[in-house]
């Protein structure tokens, strides 16, 4: 998509950015896809566009390091084009997509695939994570630095499958320290993690039960790490112990940014005990207990979490009957977010732009996450008070298989913008925007 070759001045709205510390009214002006001006006052140019941002907030396009696009491989539960359309419906102009397409992106040429498919079918700004083993199968590394060459991958990621050997995970820190990469591994079991346990292979300690293997995973990659200087990010943490671990180690190294992690709004939100046995969403990690929740809503709270991840993962209906593990969370993160935390005053609007925007921007190394002069002109205009009940029928995603079905909330994304150019809009909001 070509940046917008109009000058748009928005009007009265709320910024908040956390890059440059601003939260309060200010007018911004847009020129040739790029921000041009913050001021608290801007008189709009003949020929401008003009928007009546009064009684909206305006923060940088959201960013979510997390999703599945599933393309290519599993185009009926979504597409770069229908993922694309969902995240910006959620007021996202930035993602970073799992690798564990079909054939994986584990090679210079899926990357270039999926990163040029994306640029001419999606809306928003589509990133990926490149695999950290050939074919996902944690056996033997990739091309790492070959693929770290390649416009558009960002960091390094088995998905669902943790690097069960600890000897390759030290093997891959290594290799990825050399160029400062970024890893992102998923401390969980999986159904191949299992079958590597069964044959011998060695994590570096005695794994126990199904979807409990978290934490000892977390506790090894962060020795590992540390020993080899790797930036890492881990994916959607869902323990108590998890947190604790990762506070315990950034204390001991001085605050170490080089440790990342995410959590989930379903995580966050929702935990096992609130549902009956036959209720119970299936999502990896499995929802956790009522005290895992509240760790997870205190890290959140007291800016010990870095980044709020939806991890979208669509499946069809079928696929759900038959088991399958993943909820969609691009159109309802914003809104869950504001209902219970920045309308409760649980956090701010700075803190949760930091989680939602600027953080994930920073850490993936996105550019993306400001409205600084001289940025992308990508951004969300939220109507806070827009009160919506969650119908997924009524998702631009392909899939159905929402975390917050019927739940009432409040706070919507009214138009997202990238590059200057409106990617999606409220039926409404039409009457917001006059030409000079």
């Amino acid at each position: 998509m070509k940046a917008s070759s109009q000058t748009i001045v928005i009007t009265g709205a709320r910024l908040t950015d956390p890059s440059v510390g601003i939260d309060d009214v200010r007018d911004v002006a847009l020129t040739g896809g790029k921000v041009s001006e913050v001021a608290p006052r801007i008189e709009p140019a003949p020929g401008s566009v003009v928007i009546d941002a009064s009684g909206l907030w305006l923060w940088p396009g959201l960013v979510d390091v997390h999703v599945h696009f599933r393309e290519p491989g599993y185009t009926r539960k979504e597409t770069l084009r229908t993922g694309s359309l969902s995240a910006a419906a959620g007021g996202y102009t930035s993602v970073v997509c799992e690798p564990n397409t079909d054939p994986a992106i584990d090679c210079p040429e899926m990357a270039r695939r999926v990163v040029g498919k994306a640029r001419t079918d999606a809306v928003v700004n589509v990133y990926v994570k490149a695999a950290i083993t050939g074919g996902r199968r944690g056996r033997d590394l990739t091309d790492l630095p070959g693929l770290a060459d390649k416009d558009g991958v960002v960091a390094f990621s088995d998905d669902g499958d943790p690097l069960v050997s600890r000897e390759l995970m030290q093997e891959a820190c290594r290799a990825v320290s050399a160029f400062d990469g970024l890893l992102s591994p998923h401390c969980e079991d999986s159904p191949r993690a299992r079958e590597l346990y069964a044959a011998g292979e060695d994590p570096g300690f005695e794994p126990g039960s199904s979807h409990w293997n978290e934490s000892s995973y977390i506790e090894r990659d962060l020795r590992i790490a540390g020993e080899n200087g790797c930036r890492i990010h881990f994916s959607h943490v869902s323990l108590a112990r998890s947190v604790e671990l990762i506070e315990d180690f950034r204390r001991a190294h001085d605050g170490n940014g080089r440790v990342t992690f995410e959590v989930t709004p379903h995580h966050f939100v929702l935990s096992r005990d609130a549902f009956s046995a036959g209720e119970l969403p299936k999502v990896n990690p499995p929802l956790r207990s009522e005290q895992d929740r509240t760790a997870l809503v205190e890290a959140l709270t007291s800016g010990v979490v870095d980044v709020i991840a939806s991890d979208h993962a669509p499946h069809t209906q079928e696929d759900v009957a038959e088991g399958a593990s993943g909820l969609i969370g691009l159109e309802t993160t914003l809104g869950v977010v504001l209902t219970r935390f920045v309308h409760t005053g649980a956090l701010s609007r700075l803190r949760a732009v930091e989680l939602m925007s600027t953080m994930p921007a920073r850490i993936f190394g996105l550019p993306a996450g400001t409205l600084e002069p001289g940025s992308a002109a990508d951004f969300v205009l939220i109507d806070p008070r827009r009160e919506w009940t969650v119908d997924p029928e009524q998702f631009r995603s392909k899939s159905r298989n929402a975390a917050f079905p019927g739940w009432d909330l409040r706070g919507k994304a009214a138009a997202t913008y990238r590059a200057g150019n409106q990617v999606y809009s409220e039926p409404d909001f039409s009457d917001r925007i006059t030409r000079k």
